[in-house]
């Protein structure tokens, strides 16, 4: 763990993050200097795990989730709420306008079911930077932001030795707390390798940077290319051209 954080280190600098990865946990409770919900219902959970990516300690438990969609794709509970499939479809959905996200509301239960949590999760879900760790504590999954340049960078790295691949990286309609959370979770629960490219929910686009995406995926494939980095094309001069830009920007 210790060495991957060093590599990380080294990652994140020669990639010009302006924000720092995040590793993502399971504990028993919250820890004490945690920020959060002090309940749920209302809240997006994802700006606030996006000031994990700033330095802050971010968690989650089964009584602090923010909105009910949080609660279903962090495995807290069975299902969003009724109408779910009307609202990100068309409709009709009382009191508020529809999301239009998916053709049709029998399309959109579909897509739903398909999400639904095996088991429902105890505990609490962590958010922090991976620098944070201790040498006793190990991440799920690694969560990054990133802008165009450097998500270039890392569909490169993610394949340097997997240069044939096509799926190494997927992406595709999730919210935001899916992109983050659930599919890199489950890959991981599977054993697969394989990354997760989000931050396209429209609905939440307004409250992030512009430039800025996220790539999220399970802990032993970014330290599989943390190990990597020294051998890439990260120490050439024309990645030394791309990031002198991404340097000026920030």
């Amino acid at each position: 763990m210790n060495e991957t954080i060093i590599q990380s280190n080294i990652l994140a600098e020669r990639l010009g993050m302006k924000y720092e990865p995040v590793g993502i946990m399971f504990s028993d409770k919250k820890p004490d200097d945690a920020v959060g919900f002090k309940s749920s219902g209302n809240g997006c959970v994802a700006p606030l795990i996006f000031t994990a990516a700033k330095g802050k300690t971010v968690a989650f438990d089964t009584g602090s989730t923010g909105y009910p969609c949080s609660a279903f794709y962090f495995g807290f509970k069975e299902w969003i709420f009724p109408g779910i499939e009307y609202f990100l479809s068309t409709g009709p959905f009382p009191g508020r306008e529809c999301e239009r996200f998916v053709k049709t509301p029998e399309l959109a239960k579909e897509y739903v079911n398909s999400l639904k949590p095996g088991e429902i999760r105890k505990g609490a879900i962590i958010f922090k930077p991976l620098n944070k760790f201790s040498d006793d504590e190990k991440p799920e999954a690694v969560l990054l932001f990133a802008n165009s340049d450097q998500m270039s960078a890392l569909v490169f790295l993610t394949h340097f030795c997997y240069p044939e691949s096509r799926d190494r990286i997927n992406t595709g309609f999730a919210s935001a707390c899916m992109s983050f959370f659930t599919i890199p979770m489950q890959y991981a629960e599977k054993g697969e390798k394989k990354a997760f490219w989000g931050l396209h929910d429209v609905a939440i686009r307004p409250s992030f940077p512009q430039e800025i995406t996220s790539l999220s995926m399970p802990f032993e494939m970014y330290s599989d290319i943390c190990a990597n980095i020294n051998d890439s094309f990260l120490f050439t001069e024309k990645w030394n051209a791309v990031l002198n830009r991404i340097n000026k920007q920030n």
